[in-house]
């Protein structure tokens, strides 16, 4: 396995920086053994980063350090391993979990297995910021925001929980805000306000084993990555399930289980985004956006773009 300290690893990653919001892009690569990238986004309460990388061989990060921050992170594709100052045991986080970690002045190793594909979005939170949230949910969250005041370092959940539907559509909203520029810091910081609640409201939920099988979790993740980049695209049940050697059960029951909605509501999710995005763009007019996502006439898509979005894709946002 490949090695390098956290201080080569920095060094190693070219950076660019935008003028908005103190936006940066970084990439590095080592041949033969990884490429990958970084895009950040810094505030004065927030930071998120996304990091994502081809690793064609093992890779093990040595002594990474930060500044105490409490970290939401939403593992998209592959796996890594994280041992990080203040915690007992080695973190493993695998494709579609996701953890709040309270970490403090951390020092880190991370190991990177071999793999293809590998993602993930980090929603960083200063303690004051944390603090302020947890104080506006009542008492039921005492002991949390004690701890987060005391600077001791905790996780949320004793074992990594699922990523929700509603998370999934948080992280899109916060990478592609569909807001005009003046609007985009505040809706992005009440995005991961909104993000931070849902994210603390699973700690006092019933666990419920899944009734997926194991075999079939890693179809159903491929089919939602198919319905990411496709949902343009007439499809079926049918279809879906003969692509990814599931019977229509399994992929409505299971797809329900894992994301928290049906395939096509969770399709009708990713076309109403667009559309929106489309509209906003300006020089399209309503009955495009309507065939472009798929519907039949203008009144289907109104209504459906007003019922899931609140206002009429006229109505300026």
């Amino acid at each position: 396995m490949y090695q390098l300290e956290g201080v080569e690893f920095a060094r190693l990653m070219k950076r660019e920086f935008s003028t908005s919001f103190e936006t940066t892009y970084a990439t590095g690569s080592i041949p033969n053994r990884f490429d990958c990238y970084a895009q950040g986004l810094k505030a004065d309460d927030f930071s998120i980063l996304r990091f994502g990388a081809r690793f064609e061989d093992g890779l093990r990060i040595n002594n990474m350090q930060d500044a105490t921050h409490v970290s939401i992170h939403f593992q998209l594709h592959g796996c890594s391993d994280a041992l990080i100052s203040g915690f007992d045991a080695t973190s493993t986080m695998n494709r579609g979990q996701f953890n709040l970690l309270n970490c403090v002045n951390p020092v880190s190793s991370f190991v990177f297995p071999k793999q293809k594909r590998y993602e993930y979005v980090c929603v960083g939170l200063k303690p004051a910021f944390f603090n302020e949230i947890l104080l506006s949910c009542g008492e039921a969250y005492d002991n949390l925001l004690q701890q987060s005041r005391g600077a001791r370092p905790f996780a949320l959940f004793p074992d990594n929980k699922k990523i929700s539907h509603l998370q999934s559509s948080g992280l899109s909203l916060l990478t592609e805000p569909p807001v005009a520029d003046s609007l985009r810091n505040a809706y992005i910081k009440n995005k991961i306000t909104e993000l931070t609640l849902l994210t603390l409201s699973g700690q006092y939920e019933t666990r419920i084993p899944t009734a997926v099988n194991t075999a079939d979790v890693e179809k159903l993740h491929s089919v939602k990555d198919h319905l990411d980049i496709h949902y343009l695209d007439s499809m079926s049940l049918r279809s879906l399930s003969r692509d990814f050697l599931l019977n229509e059960f399994k992929l409505k029951a299971g797809f329900k289980k894992l994301f928290g909605t049906t395939v096509f509501g969770y399709v009708q999710g990713l076309r109403m985004n667009h559309a929106l995005t489309l509209m906003r763009s300006g020089g399209i007019t309503v009955g495009e956006a309507a065939v472009i996502t798929g519907y039949l006439s203008d009144a289907s898509f109104i209504r459906a773009f007003k019922q899931y979005h609140g206002y009429s894709p006229g109505t300026q946002k």
